[in-house]
């Protein structure tokens, strides 16, 4: 049987990066330019909801979250619009002046997609902004995942004097299932482009994800 291909470290984290971008554009696309019973709502509404949404999390987060948001838009803007030349394409489509060939077939290109540019462009906004929340609660989750590790730790040494059963298969389960844990945090506040309050969001993947790594560390065992 073939063993099955598992991704760690950073590439798994590259992987999922690039996984939670592409999911998050998609349904960007689709709030925009769904046609629902009364019409696409456009990006007009995506720019309003998107404002909404951003007071709310200054409000929520304070002063720390408009400069690591904008950042965080500033990098991610470079990245993927300034390196590939989609913001040159997108300023030299405005242009009233006379163009070749390839311009004119450009802007083409550009006015046809402008739905789909502006959902990106308010998109990466909206992206910016829940990912600096994201990271304004690391230390929160750090701190649960310590205590948690603490508290395993110790019942995995009260185990160990003790006497008492290992198993190998909780430990690597449960250490996986941490890993899930985060991961569904960051799918569900980043990718719905509906308005989300961040504070169940967290809090219920700080709460699975102490109860992962307590049942990890309690069970701890290197080998199956």
């Amino acid at each position: 049987m073939a063993r099955e291909r598992r991704y760690s470290g950073m590439l798994w984290f590259l992987l999922w990066g690039a996984i939670v971008m592409l999911l998050t554009l998609v349904a960007d696309c689709l709030y925009v330019m769904w046609p629902y019973p009364h019409g696409a709502l456009g990006v007009e509404a995506f720019q309003l909801q998107a404002r909404r949404e951003w007071g709310f999390l200054v409000e929520l987060c304070g002063t720390r979250l408009p400069p690591l948001a904008g950042a965080i838009h500033q990098g991610l803007y470079t990245v993927l619009f300034r390196w590939p030349g989609f913001d040159y394409m997108i300023a030299r489509a405005g242009d009233s002046g006379p163009m070749d060939a390839g311009g004119e077939m450009m802007h083409k290109a550009v006015v046809n997609c402008s739905e789909l540019w502006g959902a990106a462009l308010v998109g990466l906004q909206l992206f910016s902004a829940r990912l600096a929340v994201l990271l304004i609660s690391v230390p929160l989750l750090a701190l649960a995942s310590l205590a948690a590790s603490a508290d395993g730790l110790t019942g995995w040494y009260r185990r160990r004097t003790g006497g008492g059963r290992e198993s190998g298969f909780v430990y690597h389960r449960a250490k996986r299932h941490a890993g899930h844990a985060l991961l569904g945090m960051v799918l569900l506040f980043l990718v719905i482009p509906m308005h989300i309050d961040p504070r169940p969001v967290i809090t219920a993947s700080a709460v699975l994800l102490i109860v992962a790594i307590r049942v990890a560390a309690a069970s701890f065992k290197k080998y199956l």
